[in-house]
């Protein structure tokens, strides 16, 4: 039964994860914490800490609710083989300094071939993964900061385990609103033991900038024509010890079509990113087309809802 559940884990952390190798994948059994919710964010390769103000900042960096918004938004990822990924997230101004976030992440990977030597397989197993939290953000001088807290809850054949997690972010805007900063610590807490010993929750500390070189405008009533943004982020995992860059590039045109190209390093699934983005009223439409390398089977899809009251 021991190696039925390890081999489950490797599987499975091979899945959903960007792991470096399959020897590190019992460690990230909940690397869905890693993978991020939204297509904005993840056709920027995954550039979403500096500039997170509404919804997803739940995911990204909770001091992104202390801009005030009131925004539901939702999201669907067609991951590698049958792992699919569905976020709902929610954020309300509790004034124009502050405000509260909910979210509820749950991935899944169905019909996966359990085996405990090589030949024939012993069964189909699932595995399943659940994050519900909440969130608080305010701002206080220049700074804006926020925290959230997290019920997780995995699942692995007929092995489940519950445990917690928090996370720690700061944004704040310099030069004159021209560049965004934000930085954040993630997935801090402990899991219960599942079957033989506690899953690690992937901590993380996630920093970068945000910044906005040009920008157009029409000549009869000033509005904007086009506008450019990029972002540029380190992330490091302290339990694969994996040190990542993230570069996204986005070009919005009328205030109604953003184009967006990402690029992640060192990862093992993929580098670049791509995607577009609806904007109609209060309503956001984003899409996000994530290639993997050869032999997994991609690309990876992402659609993502936002709605802004």
């Amino acid at each position: 039964m021991i190696v039925r559940y390890l081999l489950a884990l490797i599987v499975v952390g091979l899945l959903v994860s960007t792991a470096t190798s399959t020897a590190a994948a019992q460690d990230t059994g909940l690397s869905f914490l890693t993978l991020g919710v939204d297509a904005e964010a993840l056709s920027r390769g995954d550039a979403g800490v500096a500039g997170a103000d509404g919804a997803f900042s739940t995911y990204w960096n909770p001091a992104g609710l202390a801009h005030g918004h009131t925004e539901v938004g939702v999201s669907h990822h067609v991951w590698i083989g049958d792992v699919r990924t569905y976020a709902l997230n929610g954020a309300f101004a509790l004034g124009e300094k502050s405000g509260v976030g909910v979210s509820v992440v749950a991935t899944g990977a169905g019909d996966l071939e359990a085996r405990q030597q090589p030949g024939e397989s012993d069964g189909m197993f699932e595995a399943q993964f659940v994050s519900a939290g909440a969130s608080f953000g305010r701002q206080v001088g220049p700074i804006r900061a926020g925290a959230s807290v997290k019920f997780l809850s995995e699942r692995i054949f007929t092995n489940s385990a519950n445990g917690y997690g928090f996370d720690l972010g700061i944004q704040a805007d310099l030069f004159k609103n021209s560049v965004h900063f934000g930085a954040v610590l993630a997935n801090l807490g402990k899991m219960q033991e599942l079957n033989v010993e506690a899953t690690e929750l992937p901590r993380m500390f996630r920093a970068g900038v945000e910044a906005f070189p040009f920008r157009a405008v029409t000549a009869l009533d000033g509005a904007a024509f086009l506008s450019t943004s990029i972002q540029a982020e380190v992330s490091h995992n302290f339990v694969t010890e994996q040190t990542k860059w993230h570069l996204g590039l986005a070009a919005e045109v009328l205030e109604t079509v953003t184009a967006r190209l990402g690029y992640l390093s060192n990862d093992f699934l993929r580098d670049v990113s791509a995607g577009v983005g609806i904007e109609l009223s209060e309503l956001w439409f984003d899409y996000a087309v994530l290639p993997f390398e050869d032999g997994f089977g991609g690309p990876a899809h992402i659609v993502s809802l936002r709605y802004q009251f």
